[in-house]
């Protein structure tokens, strides 16, 4: 009865980390990130997985810069904002693994599922 005990409290455990892990995952999904040029002239916009969704460049920067510099300049802006999708997740990621102690929660797991494997394996069948 221990045992059922322990491993039931192992599987909530574990079912909280899930939902913690899903929950910040989400979030960090549904994030903007920014990148400015330009002194803010030129703004590009990506999701968290780094797809552009918006470019603004004021009118001020199109005057201000050729076909070449401007070009220069929004492929700055869009990879600054790519930069802090990037940082963005890394911190995620580390402050996932060190608040959840997921690689710890999946050895445990692991440890669980090969421990009821192998008392299954060595059951004598007419017991079932």
């Amino acid at each position: 009865m221990r045992i059922l005990t322990e491993q039931l409290e192992r599987l909530e455990q574990r079912s909280a980390t899930l939902a913690e892990v899903g929950a910040a995952v989400e979030q960090w999904a549904r994030r903007e990130f920014t990148g400015k040029v330009d002194q803010g002239g030129i703004v590009a916009t990506v999701d968290a997985s780094g797809n552009l969704l918006a470019l603004d460049i004021s009118g001020l920067s199109r005057r201000r810069h050729d076909g070449v510099t401007l070009g220069d300049a929004v492929l700055a802006a869009v990879h600054a904002a790519e930069q802090a999708a990037a940082e963005a997740r890394t911190t995620m990621m580390r402050d996932l693994g060190a608040g959840a102690h997921l690689s710890t929660l999946m050895n445990q797991a692991r440890h669980d599922f090969e421990v009821r494997t192998t008392a299954t394996s060595h059951q004598d069948p007419a017991q079932g």
